[in-house]
Parts: C-alpha cells; sequence; structure tokens
C-alpha cells in the first residue's frame, strides 16, 4: 500500500514536468491531418513569429503567477507601447519613442501594483482589479488614439527590422524571444530573487515571516511583466505594420492559456520560463491547426475556453492530490 502511495506521488510530481512537452507533441501529430499546408516553410515561420511575440509577453505575466496575483492588463499595456512606439517616432525619433513606450508601460504596472498594495487585495480581488484597470487604460489608449489605426510605413528602417528582419538566419523576433526566456530563466531558476518569488507564490505569510518581503518582490514580478510587455508591443508593431488601441486585445487571456497549458499554477507557486515557451507554442500551434481547419471565430473560441478549462481543473486536481486530498 506504502509502495503504491509512494508511486501515486512520484506521478503527480513528473506529470506537471511533461504534461506540457505531451500537449505540443499531440498538436503537432494532429498537424499531420493537414501536413502539406502546415509543415510548409512559410506556416512553420509564421507559428514562429505568432508564438515569439505571446511568448515574450507570458514569461513576465508568469512573474506575476507564480508570485500569486495575476495582471489582466498586459494585454493593453502591450497596444499601448505599440501606439507610443509608432506615433511618437515623428517627435522624438525612433529610439526616444521606443525608450517612451518602456517607460509608460513599467509605469502602469507600477501603478497596478500600488493599487493592489493600497487596496489589500488577495486573489480574485487582484483579478477583478487589474480587469477594471484594463478596461480604463483600454479607454485611454482608444481616447488617444481616437480609434484610428496607424501604419509603421513612416517608422525608421532598424524598429521595422525588429520584427522583420532576420540575424544569422533566424528573425529577429525569435532572438527576442530566446533571449528573454534564457535572462528571465536564469532569474527565476538560479536567483535568490527567482526563489523569492516561487516561495512568496506557495506561502505569503510564511515567506514574510522568513524575512522575505512579499510586496516588494510582487513590486519586481509587475515591473518585469511591464518591460515584457513593452518588448512585446513594440514586437508586434514591428511584425504587423498596422497598429491600434485594441491591438493587444485579449492577448493577456492568450497568454494564461498559453501558461496553464505550459503547467503554471494558478494559484501561485509553480512555473519556469520553459514551460511558458512550451505552453505558448503548444497553444499557437492548436490556433494555427484551428485557422487551417476552417473554423470560424466562435468555434475557436469556444475550443480555447475548455481546453484552458481543462488545463485549470488539472492543476487543481494535481495540486488536491499533493496537498492529501485536502483543497485550501
Amino acid at each position: 500500500m506504502k509502495t503504491k502511495s509512494l508511486k501515486t506521488k512520484k506521478l503527480l510530481a513528473i506529470l506537471p514536468e511533461y504534461a506540457c512537452v505531451g500537449v505540443c507533441i499531440l498538436m503537432i501529430l494532429l498537424g499531420l491531418f493537414r501536413r502539406e499546408i502546415f509543415f510548409s516553410s512559410v506556416n512553420m515561420l509564421n507559428i514562429l513569429k505568432q508564438g515569439a511575440v505571446l511568448t515574450i509577453l507570458a514569461i513576465g505575466m508568469g512573474f506575476v503567477l507564480i508570485s500569486g496575483c495575476i495582471d489582466l492588463t498586459v494585454g493593453i499595456n502591450m497596444a499601448i507601447s505599440a501606439l507610443i512606439s509608432v506615433t511618437f517616432q515623428e517627435k522624438i525619433g525612433a529610439g526616444g519613442a521606443v525608450l517612451l513606450a518602456v517607460a509608460v508601460c513599467v509605469a502602469i504596472s507600477l501603478l497596478n501594483m500600488g493599487i493592489v498594495y493600497i487596496t489589500k487585495a488577495r486573489a480574485m480581488e487582484i483579478m477583478m482589479l487589474t480587469f477594471s484597470l484594463k478596461m480604463v487604460y483600454r479607454g485611454m489608449a482608444q481616447a488617444f488614439s481616437g480609434n484610428q489605426s496607424f501604419r509603421t510605413t513612416g517608422c525608421a528602417d532598424w524598429f521595422l527590422a525588429l520584427g522583420k528582419g532576420s540575424t544569422l538566419g533566424l528573425p529577429n523576433l525569435m532572438w527576442f524571444m530566446l533571449i528573454t526566456a534564457v535572462a528571465l530563466g536564469i532569474v527565476l531558476s538560479k536567483m535568490k530573487f527567482g526563489r523569492q518569488v516561487t516561495l512568496v507564490g506557495i506561502n505569503p505569510e510564511a515567506s514574510r515571516l522568513a524575512g522575505i518581503s512579499v510586496q516588494k518582490t510582487r513590486l519586481v514580478c509587475f515591473i518585469i511583466s511591464g518591460l515584457c510587455a513593452a518588448v512585446a508591443g513594440i514586437l508586434l508593431a514591428a511584425r504587423t505594420g498596422t497598429i491600434k488601441a485594441l491591438s493587444g486585445d485579449n492577448y493577456e487571456m492568450d497568454a494564461v492559456c498559453g501558461l496553464v497549458i505550459g503547467g503554471y499554477s494558478m494559484a501561485g507557486g509553480f512555473g519556469s520560463t520553459w514551460r511558458a515557451v512550451v505552453g505558448v507554442y503548444a497553444y499557437t500551434i492548436m490556433k494555427n491547426l484551428m485557422d487551417l481547419a476552417g473554423l470560424d471565430a466562435y468555434t475557436q473560441t469556444i475550443i480555447q475556453g475548455v481546453v484552458l478549462v481543462g488545463a485549470v481543473a488539472l492543476d487543481v486536481y494535481l495540486r488536491v492530490k499533493r496537498a492529501g486530498g485536502k483543497s485550501k
């Protein structure tokens, strides 16, 4: 009986480690049904580019999620970054516009965390608070842009190369994603701060008693999320060629889907950058397959919702099992 219990615990320990890889492999196998299109060089390159921007956004959001919070403003934050990086180039130059976009996104993240701190919001309250702030920022972005679309035709060449160029045969978008994943992966897994983020997500009170500043740790996580949203927005603008206030709409939910598929826990305390990469690309491949299958937007939304519910349900089940059958 004890041996069986031990085997079950070992299985529960390794399941999250390989579930996201299994999902990604499954998506690729499904692509065999449309292999002549799915495995074409054009489609593969499109998947790599689409996933790169979302992965950068998700990695930053993942820090907040691991710390036990959630920030639903990252999508509109990304859109604001894209808008500023394009519309301000004539006034302050491409370099100035990019720096301004980064500064504004970090300021928004600081404001978010400041409001969370002042209100002493927790869990569900943080989700509702950031969702409400998303509505505020969306309205401000629409007012700023006049709800118009802006083209990047007058932008600097080096700015456009960020999203459309390549280096050493690899799209620049991929280089940005890989650098972000490696750098923040080291921070999360090898540095003291990364361990503190995980501990805060697992048990904030115990972390506080151990001398860890919970609020300061979460503040840095929000800043990292803001920086990643800024970079993602700049790359999105450079890649698509057209940007508007709603360009980042629902990107936060795409990021959440990718993170949960990758094995991140919605309760906090569990996640890694490689999980974000694998999870987001599994999600990107799934969306690509639905497009190739000719599914309409409503059907795709339903499928995405079912996948997210299933991933969250698995996360809850595993947490309850690890806790010995007792839910928090």
